[in-house]
């Protein structure tokens, strides 16, 4: 195949349709109507002699001839969006530019919509898109180019990644204030002769959750009545029933934020504070835009470590002391 004769734009219809595994979501994706987006794709397969994606119900399977090309495809485009970046730089206020970020349900629901607000104002016309990925998916696609930047509990992905911590995360209890625990204070025995719910999300969150529950000794000893995957709805059932939810606290204190019926505690075991960072892959370390995003999380998100609160409290201490001995000195 002579690489002149091709359209070299048919190759970002091929990303799309490999990433959504729809024509309909992949011309949504690079701004093509669903018929221009068969068209290109109809040209991909004559010019390849090979189906490339088949139908099924699951949506558009790539064939092994397009799993043999993404990759190559992807560290192209990859490079000539580096390329058009190097001439320019990122304008907030008049980019298009979609952004997309790996994210469990959490962080949608914690952070996207401040992460909204705040572009509304500065980047009216920037997209985002969440991915909610394994760590293997999510360092996959940062180093293909198909994820911009990846944030949660994730340890470091590897040298050719960069990573900055945001914020500890820990873990609360949840119940609703009509569950006969909400009147005091809650101790181990009343964990575990309660009932539960357990929260398993996809990624590092479950994780750290299992872990935690592991040290403490309860992990597979709690009577767990439901088991979820996802938050949704979460907060009613725990609101309408004695069911306790162990949870991040972020999550616990959204799901409140929106009603009055529930009861944050602490849980009545030590849970170490686990970091949230973001991480990118160096290919993103001098696009403008990637950071121009990661600026915008780390300014809405970041707070101290516990460490560096203790430190600083500490300091303040020492000062005040030097302060206190230069206004009465010792004699």
């Amino acid at each position: 195949m002579n690489i002149n004769t091709v359209d070299l734009n048919l190759f970002l219809v091929f990303q799309a349709v490999y990433t959504t595994r729809s024509v309909t979501l992949a011309g949504d994706r690079i701004g093509m109507t669903q018929s221009a987006t068969s068209s290109a794709l109809k040209r991909l397969r004559e010019r390849f002699g090979d189906p490339l994606f088949v139908r099924t119900a699951e949506g558009m399977v790539p064939t092994p001839l397009a799993e043999r090309l993404i990759g190559a495809v992807e560290a192209g485009l990859g490079k000539f969006a580096q390329a058009i970046d190097q001439g320019r730089q990122f304008d907030p206020s008049t980019s298009d530019r979609t952004f997309r970020i790996a994210i469990n349900d959490i962080g949608q629901l914690v952070m996207m919509p401040q992460l909204l607000a705040a572009a509304q104002k500065e980047a009216p016309s920037v997209r985002f898109e969440t991915v909610d990925a394994s760590m293997s998916d999510a360092r996959q696609g940062m180093m293909h180019g198909q994820i911009d930047l990846a944030v949660g509990s994730w340890k470091a992905m590897g040298q050719t990644f960069y990573e900055q911590r945001i914020f500890d995360e820990t873990f609360v209890v949840l119940m609703g204030r009509s569950n006969p625990l909400a009147a005091g204070e809650m101790l181990f025995e009343d964990y575990m002769s309660a009932k539960h719910i357990a929260y398993r999300p996809s990624g590092a969150t479950d994780t750290e959750l299992q872990s935690t529950l592991n040290r403490a000794g309860v992990l597979g000893q709690r009577n767990v009545v439901l088991t979820a995957a996802h938050s949704l709805g979460l907060s009613a059932i725990v609101a309408s029933s004695n069911l306790l939810l162990t949870a991040p606290s972020r999550l616990a204190q959204a799901m409140m934020s929106t009603r009055t019926d529930l009861k944050m505690c602490p849980t009545p075991f030590e849970v170490p504070p686990f970091a949230i960072r973001q991480q990118w892959h160096e290919r993103f370390q001098l696009d403008s835009g990637n950071q121009w995003l990661r600026t915008r999380f780390f300014s809405l998100f970041h707070e101290p470590s516990v460490y560096q609160v203790v430190a600083m409290a500490f300091e303040r201490s020492q000062r005040a002391l030097l302060e206190d001995e230069n206004v009465y000195p010792t004699r």
